[in-house]
């Protein structure tokens, strides 16, 4: 099966957000979650439009059915209270002075289950860093430290465990990497 990456469509909305409501691991306990990974936030159609105006949202496309995306956007998008100001600041705070560039956050990402193991990610992760290399120096994601599956992944594609950090009482680890760099690695 051929799995396409682009950018996402206001028609790819409803299905970027059942994807997410789906990773987010309701009902599973948290051993299944931390085993399976999850993601956090809320997604809306309106932040979808915004998040699109920026850096972008990619989607892999599997013969018209969504097999993963990943949010990328600039920091200033997010409240400053949002975990993901938290890990910008880590990130910069860990970095003692030393100018990083532009810098994007990348996330959230998800895979359905039934294209798991599939490469999803990977294409994902390449399309972005392509497509974004020249406008951002570096990535900035992160994860909570109950997430084993998502620290595993990260740490499997060689993203530096730039800091850790704690926003609202939950321990994250921020991670980075250089879109230009993963490009590379991947051509």
């Amino acid at each position: 099966m051929t799995i396409n990456v682009r950018r996402s469509r206001p028609e790819d909305h409803a299905a970027i957000l059942s994807l997410m409501d789906a990773a987010r691991g309701a009902g599973l306990s948290d051993e299944e979650r931390a085993r399976r990974g999850f993601v956090q936030g809320n997604l809306t159609g309106e932040l979808l439009d915004r998040f699109e105006e920026g850096p972008g949202v990619f989607v892999a496309d599997a013969a018209g059915e969504l097999a993963g995306f990943a949010i990328t956007s600039e920091p200033s998008l997010l409240p400053p209270h949002h975990p993901a100001a938290a890990a910008v600041a880590a990130v910069l705070g860990a970095a003692d002075g030393r100018d990083l560039g532009r810098l994007f956050l990348y996330g959230p990402v998800a895979v359905d289950e039934r294209f798991q193991g599939r490469g999803v990610l990977t294409r994902l992760l390449t399309a972005l860093s392509r497509a974004l290399a020249d406008d951002f120096d570096l990535a900035v994601a992160f994860v909570e430290t109950a997430n084993e599956r998502s620290l595993d992944v990260h740490r499997h594609y060689g993203m530096t465990e730039a800091a850790r950090f704690e926003a609202a009482g939950r321990a994250y680890v921020a991670f980075t990497f250089s879109p230009a760099a993963f490009a590379r690695a991947r051509s």
